[in-house]
């Protein structure tokens, strides 16, 4: 009679663990049978490993006061990339395992099936069920790694010797936590800069930076700044994982002039956090109306000729003036045309209120008469041949000596009538 018991022991194991495989997971639920229900336990050999460091995991069955328990069946799920599983080992007292165990490493899953036979008021921890292998990563990956049991129909369950009935109850099962690496506690700050704005004299309102332990375990931190017009409140502190205080940070003006300063707030920790600050003072002095500059305004005179008529090859001076009446220097560029043709050329700078002569000396070897264009004003000259007398008579010397030649004819002419008459 105990071998068919045992024989159907063993077949609902089996079924059992054919379910935890081929059935997908449901929701977490609590199924359990008549009667007071039992427990499921994880236990890790350290509750914190190294990088690349062994250690194992203990699972066994609680039977707090129930009838003989027939095996059990375990889905668990662990920390992919935090640990793996090496090996799973059966330990002692389990009288027939109902398939081998299995594990994914990728997934982070586990499978353990067992038949064995507990009695009343008893506990497998003296037995270890079974004992599973692991290492935790060697990448100087840390954190918290966490080994659960997936507690759903027909994943996890504690059967009843010679029945089906699932005596599991979720609130007796017991997981696990491992943390990998050592605890590092890690400081941040928000914000990472800060800028207040005022005016002389005046002390602008206090702003407000969130100080956080981002890491593990505990972070003590403090504060320095390095101006003396800067100061944050509290100045220290200790924070648990996760948690995060407020410091307030103050700026007093007393006795700074307007401008712009900066200065820098470093909290220490793991690693240090420096916060810039920025502070801008304008002045209270009233400023005074700046008068609008007026641009420059630039003016030429008529352009002045002298001397008007000369001998050829001599010297003729040709001028403007260039006043500026406008705000600003002015430049001026005067071009000298004779005979529509350009000459000479002059630039000139004026300032404000200045006048300018601009001149210019030419000379001509031919006789004639020259038309002379300068800033947009007009003139000539005369250049005179030398003549009989060695000196350029000019036009007018011309039209004297033809008026002289007109009265000796005339004159000749008079005196050749009076002489016939007397005869």
């Amino acid at each position: 009679m105990a071998k068919v018991w045992r024989f159907l022991s063993v077949s609902i194991v089996v079924a059992v663990c054919l379910g935890l495989l081929l059935v997908p997971a449901m929701s977490p639920s609590a199924v359990s049978g008549g009667g007071v229900t039992c427990g499921i336990e994880l236990h890790p050999s350290k509750a914190t490993v190294g990088f690349g460091e062994n250690f194992t995991v203990d699972m066994w069955v609680d039977n707090p006061a129930h009838e003989e328990i027939n095996g059990y069946a375990a889905n668990v799920s662990f920390t992919a990339g935090l640990i793996n599983v090496t090996g799973i080992t059966m330990n002692t007292g389990v009288f027939d395992v109902a398939m081998p165990p299995t594990w994914d490493n990728t997934t982070g899953s586990l499978v353990v099936c067992a038949s064995m036979i507990l009695a009343p008021n008893t506990t497998a921890s003296s037995i270890h069920t079974c004992t599973i292998d692991m290492r935790s990563n060697s990448n100087d990956i840390g954190g918290i790694a966490a080994i659960n049991f997936t507690l759903a129909l027909g994943r996890t369950a504690v059967y009843e010797y010679g029945t089906a009935a699932n005596l599991l109850n979720p609130a007796l099962v017991v997981n696990g936590t491992v943390r990998v690496g050592e605890p590092t506690p890690r400081v941040s700050v928000s914000p990472t800069s800060l800028t207040f704005t005022t005016v002389e004299g005046e002390n602008p309102a206090d702003k407000t930076l969130e100080v956080c332990n981002s890491g593990t375990g505990t972070l003590n931190w403090s504060l320095i700044d390095n101006a003396a017009w800067l100061s944050g409140t509290p100045t220290s502190g200790s924070l648990g994982e996760d948690e995060c205080e407020d410091v307030t940070v103050s700026v007093d003006v007393t006795g700074m002039e307007a401008g712009d300063y900066s200065a820098t707030i470093t909290f220490t920790g793991a690693p240090e956090v420096e916060v810039a600050v920025n502070l801008h003072i304008e002045s209270t002095a009233p400023v005074e109306p700046v008068e609008p500059v007026e641009p420059a305004n630039l003016s030429v005179s008529s352009v002045s000729i002298s001397p008007q008529q000369v001998k050829p090859n001599q010297q003729v001076t040709i001028s403007i003036n260039v006043a500026n009446t406008g705000g600003e220097t002015g430049s001026y560029n005067a071009i000298l045309y004779i005979n529509s043709v350009v000459e000479d050329s002059q630039s000139v700078s004026v300032a404000p209120g200045m006048t300018k002569n601009v001149i210019f000396t030419v000379s001509k070897s031919q006789a004639g008469v020259y038309d002379v264009s300068l800033a947009g004003q007009n003139g000539q000259f005369e250049v005179v041949s030398t003549g009989w007398f060695g000196g350029g008579l000019g036009t007018g010397g011309i039209v004297a000596i033809v008026v002289v030649v007109i009265a000796l004819i005339v004159a000749l002419v008079f005196m050749l009538r009076r002489t016939r008459r007397a005869v």
